[in-house]
């Protein structure tokens, strides 16, 4: 499969217009947040990456993840790490997150695969 899939959370945004250059796949409220499954092309990942990551909002700090197969990539503002779906793999991305004020808990980078998804 060439799509990658990620998850935005749109409060996160500076410039939430972007979302319309995005496939929206689904969206789901958690809380005050509205989080947006996007489906985004392999030849367009990296440009998407860079126009999220030019829009997250830093105070406080957000992040958007996006993943395909046994590739998750998670953005930060001033970061990106190339990481696999399995959780062991993730810790640099989540001290890196719990560095910028993100609890923990929120730095689940759930879905990562597409068996996951629910919305």
């Amino acid at each position: 499969m060439s799509e990658y899939h990620g998850i935005i959370v749109k409060e996160g945004l500076k410039n939430q217009s972007i979302l319309n250059k995005l496939k929206i796949l689904g969206k789901k409220k958690a809380g005050e947040w509205t989080l947006l499954r996007v489906g985004v092309g392999e030849n367009r990942i990296n440009e998407v990456i860079k126009l999220v990551q030019k829009n997250l909002v830093t105070e406080p700090a957000y992040y958007a993840h996006f993943y395909r197969n046994q590739e998750l990539i998670v953005v930060f503002p001033r970061k990106i790490f190339i990481l696999t779906p399995n959780k062991e793999a993730w810790k640099p991305a989540v001290d890196y997150g719990k560095s910028l004020g993100i609890p923990e808990e929120e730095l689940d980078f759930k879905p990562c695969r597409f068996e996951e998804e629910t919305y």
